[in-house]
């Protein structure tokens, strides 16, 4: 029994994404960081820790990039290992189809 030939195929292009209008774009912004403003922070957002060894959460905010809407949170780090001084997490996306 002989072994197919396997040959290299173009793969079809992928489908290009329609962008987002600014209009929608700061609808969206202000309406999260209303929420973000209203809800999160005070909620949230503590005080720093006395202690130095544990990361703190420092900042709450939103922002695009391409199709994508992100809330993000900066948490400083304040200990002398740390490897920088803070960090970003995107902990939760929308996308816009």
């Amino acid at each position: 029994m002989a072994r197919s030939i396997r040959t290299w195929v173009p793969a079809a292009p992928p489908k290009t994404k329609p962008k987002v209008s600014d209009s929608i774009k700061r609808s969206v912004k202000e309406q999260a960081d209303k929420i973000v403003e209203a809800v999160l922070k005070p909620e949230y957002i503590k005080p720093p820790p006395i202690d130095n060894e544990r990361n703190y959460l420092a900042d709450i905010y939103t922002k695009w990039y391409r199709n994508y809407f992100y809330f993000c949170a900066k948490y400083n780090s304040p200990s002398p290992h740390a490897i920088s001084p803070s960090f970003e997490i995107k902990y939760a996306r929308m996308e816009h189809i």
